[in-house]
């Protein structure tokens, strides 16, 4: 507000001066300075006016998602009260923050104003880590085309948020050991089998082609909305997948690196028609459970808020978790800093399938990986190797992301 006040009044003392030369000096030069500074006067007023105090703006869309290190676009509608002046410039700050680090992006971007009274604008955010995103903030400034005069105003933002979905990592091994061996089981052979088992262990959203008897109707009285029943599956069509979430800022990387083979090998299993368990060594030990590759948008929102911040040892979860597991079930152990209490752990399940899935960086070299490899297979179980900094092959992209706002209609 001072620059355009001191620009303001440098036109007018301008202007003041030009026309106190032309009364009493005489010359056409001073009467043009003059006419020529009260037009970019009358201009300026014109902008200002441009911008009223209220305007619209809308969103293509209001609730994303999207897959981590993709570029998003975001399509804005601006609707002002009165036309805008062409030749204006207008530009649009967003601010951008992330649940749970709280780190803040700001997004700014500059357009040639039309004369209308609607502008379409296009933002690009860069790729995101993974996590949710709610918008902040919001701020639409316009200037006139000689930059002379800048007004700025703030707009209510609502409730806007992108979810950065991670991006499922493809392991070469798979789940070779871990129920990997399945046969793939067809919607209605899914059914059966679940309605074969007697065990209720929870409820869940209604999936289309769900049977009515499935129908948990407490629940529905409850939640408002139709749930279905969860029942136990037998072992051989379960899978255990367990995260190490400890290491805070230092394991970062190898961190992400486990949630995405976490995803991979979750999308696996669940088009394979298994039962897949997901469980992190989080300070809240969070879990889900899940079955049907309609559930896969719970289990990867689930891994995109997950944080690195455990203070537990992954054995004593991986002890909790297979107590009430069926013996047959598969066990998956995603982890960056396997030690002896985990290898004891492996030992004592020999009778199960187990797959240790090991993530490794530039600090740790063959060796370390080669002395672990032997560890997990004098312990029998599968050992798969990931490195922080390996290329990511990825099953899936915008199709998946395309079924994962589908399966779920609000964040």
């Amino acid at each position: 507000m001072i620059t355009n006040a001191l620009n303001l009044l440098m036109l007018i003392l301008c202007g003041s001066a030009a026309a106190y030369w032309g009364i009493h000096e005489g010359g056409r030069s001073a009467w043009l300075c003059m006419y020529g500074i009260a037009m970019l006067l009358v201009y300026l007023g014109m902008v200002y006016m441009s911008l009223p105090s209220r305007l619209r703006v809308q969103r293509s869309i209001e609730h994303s998602r999207c897959w981590s290190g993709e570029p998003i676009i975001m399509e804005l509608r601006l609707q002002f009260s009165r036309l805008s002046i062409p030749s204006a410039w207008l530009s649009i700050e967003e601010i951008w923050r992330h649940i749970g680090s709280e780190e803040r992006i700001v997004l700014k971007d500059t357009y040639r104003s039309s004369l209308s009274s609607t502008s379409k604008l296009t933002i690009v955010l860069p790729g995101l880590p993974r996590g949710l995103y709610r918008l902040e903030a919001m701020k639409v400034s316009i200037s006139d085309a000689f930059g002379l005069l800048h007004i700025s105003r703030r707009v209510p933002v609502g409730q806007h948020e992108l979810l950065v979905l991670p991006r499922p990592r493809l392991l070469q091994q798979g789940l070779k050991g871990a129920g990997g061996a399945l046969q793939r089981h067809s919607r209605q052979q899914q059914l059966q089998r679940q309605a074969a088992s007697p065990l209720i262990y929870g409820t869940r959203p209604y999936a289309p082609g769900d049977p009515l008897n499935r129908i948990h109707w407490r629940a529905t009285a409850r939640a408002g909305a139709l749930r279905a029943k969860e029942t136990e599956q037998p072992g051989t069509d379960r899978l255990l997948i367990c995260i190490d979430a400890a290491g805070g800022p230092s394991n970062a990387a190898a961190f992400e690196a486990a949630i995405e083979a976490a995803a991979g090998l979750a999308k696996r299993a669940l088009e394979l028609g298994l039962s897949v368990r997901l469980a992190a060594s989080d300070r809240q030990g969070r879990a889900l459970e899940a079955q049907g590759r309609e559930r896969l948008p719970e289990l990867l929102r689930l891994l995109a808020l997950l944080p690195c911040n455990g203070d537990h040892p992954l054995a004593a979860l991986v002890q909790r978790e297979t107590l009430h597991l069926s013996p047959g079930a598969g066990v998956a152990i995603i982890t960056a800093q396997p030690n002896e209490q985990l290898l004891h752990l492996l030992c004592r399940l020999r009778s199960r399938a187990v797959q240790l899935v090991y993530i490794h960086g530039e600090a740790d070299g063959p060796d370390a990986v080669e002395q672990w490899r032997r560890q997990a297979e004098a312990a029998r179980c599968r050992f798969t190797a990931v490195g922080v900094l390996s290329r990511r092959t990825a099953e899936g992209g915008a199709g998946d992301v395309a079924d994962a706002n589908r399966a779920a209609a609000v964040i």
